[in-house]
């Protein structure tokens, strides 16, 4: 059974062609600078956003996915297996979030980037929400942007992250229960 990690992902180059991250990662190691961006280009979304909820606002999301970038630029001829390279990025830009988490100690909440609703009660849970995932430790952030927001299952949360499957459900369930007591503690505020 294949994860959705290990597949490689097919992006369409200039003559129309079609090529396999296998190819693009390749290119790029030789120092193809328009492979490089035609194969981080799909993951830029998403890591701008894991990014997002791990720093807490988005200046230093920013700045950690253009970390993560010019690291696995400068870094990519070190890939082993070109079809990871999706994991193999992920694992980049949360190390990179994390350090900007580090470095900084103080955490800011971005609540722009909830997004905007009609609700008024929908808009207080959200940044409820925020300020009790903010209170969180960043590797409880991690854990949960992994596992929730990119939605990766377990033995891929595992790999990236090299722990143990058994260890990070265990993470995961007791960094949930962190942020719904720190919720319910907003809402006591």
């Amino acid at each position: 059974m294949e994860s959705g990690i290990t597949q490689a992902t097919e992006v369409r180059v200039h003559e129309g062609a079609t090529r396999t991250s296998r190819g693009l990662v390749e290119m790029a190691a030789g120092g193809d600078r328009d492979a490089f961006g035609q194969l981080v280009e799909p993951h830029l979304a998403v890591a701008l956003g894991a990014a997002r909820l791990i720093t807490g606002n988005e200046s230093d999301a920013a700045d950690a996915v253009q970390d993560a970038l010019l690291s696995s630029w400068q870094s990519l001829d070190g890939l082993r297996d070109p079809d990871l390279f999706a994991a193999w990025f992920r694992k980049i830009v949360i190390r990179s979030s994390v350090r900007y988490v580090r470095r900084r100690r103080v955490m800011e909440i971005d609540l722009d980037a909830a997004g905007t609703t009609d609700s008024l009660e929908r808009e207080f849970d959200l940044r409820q929400l925020a300020r009790a995932f903010a209170r969180l430790d960043a590797r409880d952030r991690v854990l949960l942007t992994l596992h929730h927001y990119w939605r990766l299952p377990v033995a891929d949360t595992a790999q990236l992250l090299g722990l143990p499957e058994g260890t990070v459900r265990s993470r995961v369930h007791h960094a949930l229960e962190r942020l719904r007591a720190g919720f319910d503690a907003e809402g006591r505020r």
